[in-house]
């Protein structure tokens, strides 16, 4: 008889009370050995099958995890996030792409989702109505934090704050990668350059897994809240982690305009402005008379 596998809470109580049948089952036995005397020795060997010495001996299959083997693992899943960040195209409009490696096994990041708190200085702008129509068409998953000014200077604007949500990256197991629209706004000009240096933050990387056990070694990292997706109105608990910038600077240069170019560009722009009001004026009494 099977008496299967017990659970801790129960086992003495009810090991006890096997045990007793067990004694009494076996003394009853003795006695008819003493009985049939030749078959004393076979009838021992089905006593010890039938009624073994511990019958609650952990089953193979329920033996608890070594829990020295899992922050090992853990480990080294929290500590080997490496990113790498790149600006796309040229001028005012760019694509921030941003790359995310972790060096572990396929295994280990299945089930993980990696966020992106972005910092956007002063002298950029993401576009929030851009954004929702690519976020319509499934193009790119980003969340704007602060109300922006798409029309402000440089000068009369403070940064801002998003959340990309990265995707699983086709050409790469283990990658995970986003790409954002970025732009950039109009400086003060300024007498001594002609082009500014704008530099973008180091994002925080933010990691979420639906298997809690991967992440029971990196618990020594903060918690932060944020939805869990940028249509979601649900939060999730995120874990604030460490990476590697493959490349530490990230900048961008921006034209700006030079001041001793003022009165030159106030004269021709005004020029420009009374040449072509004047061609309309022309036009249209032109097509006065014509329709009179």
């Amino acid at each position: 008889m099977d008496l299967g596998c017990s659970t801790e809470h129960n086992h003495h109580t009810v090991y006890g009370a096997v045990r007793r049948l067990q004694s009494s089952t076996a003394n009853s036995l003795r006695v008819t050995l003493l009985r049939v005397g030749p078959l004393r020795s076979v009838i021992g060997d089905i006593i010890s099958i039938v009624l073994p010495k511990d019958p609650f001996k952990p089953c193979a299959h329920n033996k608890v995890p070594v829990e020295g083997n899992i922050p090992r693992a853990a480990e080294s899943f929290c500590q080997t996030l490496s990113v790498r960040r790149e600006l796309l195209k040229n001028g005012f409009h760019r694509d921030l792409v941003t790359r995310v490696k972790i060096h572990s096994p396929a295994e280990q990041i299945d089930g993980c989702s990696i966020l992106l708190r972005e910092t956007i200085p002063s002298g950029l702008f993401l576009d929030p109505y851009q954004l929702s129509s690519l976020r319509q068409h499934n193009l790119t998953e980003a969340l704007l934090l602060n109300s922006v000014d798409l029309e402000a200077p440089e000068y009369l604007s403070t940064e801002s704050h998003a959340l990309v949500y990265t995707r699983p990256d086709e050409t790469c197991d283990d990658c995970f990668i986003s790409s954002v629209p970025i732009h950039a706004r109009y400086h003060r000009p300024s007498a001594q350059v002609s082009e500014v240096s704008i530099v973008l933050h180091k994002p925080q990387l933010l990691v979420h897994c639906s298997k809690e056990v991967l992440l029971r070694g990196c618990l020594d990292y903060p918690l932060v809240e944020a939805p869990c997706g940028p249509t979601d109105e649900i939060t999730c608990q995120w874990i604030d982690m460490p990476y590697t910038q493959v490349k530490e600077k990230l900048s961008l240069q921006v034209p700006v305009g030079i001041t001793q170019h003022g009165p030159a560009v106030c004269i021709i722009t005004v020029a420009v402005t009374l040449f072509c009001t004047g061609l309309i004026l022309t036009s249209v009494y032109k097509h006065r008379t014509v329709y009179s």
